[in-house]
């Protein structure tokens, strides 16, 4: 299974609070067991930083020319 970013981070927000609102111990180690599987696993690359990595160039915003 493959999480985006905001998936994987989404997921392991809910784990923990789960594990922070849970009255059973035995439900907090299966939650702490999941969350661990969880961030063992590769996250895939949004298409944007694909994209950049395949062709060279990664673009950086300058703002400061508004400033003189």
């Amino acid at each position: 299974m493959q999480l985006s970013e905001n998936e994987r981070s989404l997921i392991e927000q809910a784990l923990n609070e789960a594990m922070n609102h849970s009255g059973s111990y035995h439900a907090q180690i299966q939650y702490r067991q999941v969350l661990t599987k969880l961030q063992s696993m590769p996250m895939i690359q949004s298409h944007s930083e694909t994209a950049a990595q395949e062709d060279g160039f990664r673009y950086d915003y300058d703002d400061s020319s508004g400033l003189i």
